[in-house]
């Protein structure tokens, strides 16, 4: 297990967690998914609400990162499990620790 400051936006392999303010992801570069779990994050702080997301809890395709670093809010790509024509961005609060984990 390796920390990391960041994930470069040309990351291609690895499987890696994200905790930020409110939330953990685990982003998987050799299926390309991205799961969020919502209310596993840092913070009990009341400045930070735990949004509730559709597809939260199960994979969903993950097309690219736009940025994700400790310290600011990450960007992620990504696209509607249930329509290929759908894409997002999905933004965190901010990123409190990246490591790669696979």
């Amino acid at each position: 297990m390796a920390r990391a400051k960041e994930i470069s936006s040309d990351t291609d392999s690895g499987v890696w967690t994200v905790v930020t303010q409110t939330s953990t992801y685990l982003l998987d570069f050799n299926e390309m998914t991205l799961l969020r779990a919502p209310g596993v994050g840092v913070s009990d702080s009341e400045e930070w609400a735990v949004s509730r997301l559709r597809r939260d809890s199960e994979d969903i395709p993950l097309l690219g990162v736009r940025t994700c670093r400790v310290g600011e809010s990450a960007q992620f790509w990504v696209r509607a499990a249930d329509d290929p024509d759908v894409r997002t961005w999905r933004i965190t609060t901010p990123v409190e620790s990246i490591e790669k984990i696979g």
